[in-house]
């Protein structure tokens, strides 16, 4: 019943705040804006997102609202606040998105500081705006739904600005440092159950930016770097026995290079990233070396056929560690997707999409969705999914 009445709660916000979307405080514009969305998955065989899929789910619930305003020319500030149940992601927990003020000294230099967004690749910050996206799922190989929680935002400070390149375009850079966020619900955790272990602290800093040139002939070229610590501390059953339990990362580094391309009423977006691992683990009386260089890639083109109807397709492709074979099933996900998107007013939309996949990955600092903790029976290699969902703005 809990569930059922937070469901319909999700469902109300944006209409409840519909009636305050823009108005005036001491002479200054405030912005409210909302979203909520419910999905269902269905796949034949595998449960995905540690929901019973194989048997269909429609615990696949998000919505949050958010506030900001223009404090005075150059000093802005905003908060949002978002909840999500997405099977074991989220439980219906309210959370603070992202919180924080920035302040723009010239169109080429300003500062940002509190819970903000971390900008990584085309999507990493707008991961929350699914009204904005045409797929209902965006490629698991670079914007994981159980790692959401964990790589949209950082605690911290970033450096931003503009610089027009004349005919080319404007480059845009960002600068940051902070603290990645805690989730007890994270796939990462999640994953780890299977090896007994409970987190008390998962978290570490995180620094990095990124470089993009925005065209005028319709084009967005870009590169983003992330280097960060995964350090945990918990307990570890042995035997029946809770030990301490801790990890730490030597060095996680990402490299991100992207491209889009946006033509009258087709787009296409291509991105494409190496991260080099190396941790050291406890999950034994001795300590267990770990160093991967994962890969992952996709290429998505979308097509607006009408002001209301959109299709795409994406193929989606990751690699848990190059250096060892990618043939098993649990070293590879391939991810192809064909998607339609219905504007059934300004407010509301509908996406019915299709996954195919090759590979399930159960590493838990691999996951994509699949769980050895939710498939009981075991993993097959190649699986459908069935995504439905629907959602609406203001």
């Amino acid at each position: 019943m809990r569930k059922l009445l937070t469901a319909a709660a999700l469902a109300l916000v944006p209409g409840l705040l519909f009636a305050q979307f823009d108005f005036k405080i001491a002479d200054r514009q405030l912005q409210v804006h909302s979203f909520a969305s419910q999905g269902f998955m269905y796949s034949n065989v595998n449960n995905y997102m540690t929901l019973p899929t194989s048997k269909g789910s429609f615990a696949f619930t998000d919505g949050g609202a958010n506030v900001s305003t223009q404090v005075t020319d150059k000093f802005r500030v905003g908060a949002q606040f978002y909840m999500r149940n997405v099977g074991e992601f989220g439980n219906w927990r309210p959370t603070v998105d992202w919180a924080y003020g920035s302040y723009r000294f010239k169109s080429w230099f300003g500062i940002k500081g509190g819970k903000v967004k971390t900008v990584m690749g085309l999507y990493n910050d707008t991961q929350d705006m699914d009204f904005l996206h045409t797929f209902a799922l965006l490629p698991q190989s670079m914007y994981p739904v159980d790692w959401r929680s964990a790589s949209i935002a950082h605690t911290g400070g970033d450096i931003f600005g503009d610089l027009k390149a004349g005919r080319l375009g404007t480059f845009s850079y960002t600068g940051y440092a902070g603290l990645r966020p805690q989730d007890r619900t994270l796939g990462y955790e999640y994953a780890f159950k299977s090896s007994n272990v409970t987190f008390d602290y998962l978290g570490g800093l995180q620094v990095g930016g990124d470089l993009r040139l925005t065209t005028n002939f319709g084009a967005v070229f870009g590169t983003s770097y992330r280097n960060q610590d995964i350090d945990g501390r918990g307990t570890i059953l042995r035997s029946g026995v809770a030990a301490p339990y801790n990890q730490y990362t030597v060095a996680d580094n990402a490299m991100q290079y992207y491209g889009q391309y946006t033509f009258k009423a087709f787009k296409i977006d291509t991105e494409y990233r190496r991260n080099t691992r190396d941790s050291t683990l406890f999950l034994t009386a001795s300590p267990f070396k770990s160093i991967v260089d994962t890969r992952s890639w996709y290429v998505a083109g979308t097509y607006r056929v009408h002001k209301r109807l959109e299709f795409g397709a994406y193929r989606s492709v990751y690699y848990v560690d190059t250096r060892k074979d990618t043939s098993p099933a649990a070293a590879h996900l391939y991810d192809n997707v064909i998607a339609g998107r219905v504007e059934m007013t300004n407010r509301w939309y509908m996406k019915v999409e299709g996954h195919f996949f090759d590979g399930a990955p159960t590493s838990p600092a691999a996951t994509r969705g699949f769980y050895t903790g939710a498939n009981p029976q075991g993993l097959q290699p190649t699986s459908n999914l069935l995504v439905v969902r629907t959602g609406v703005s203001f």
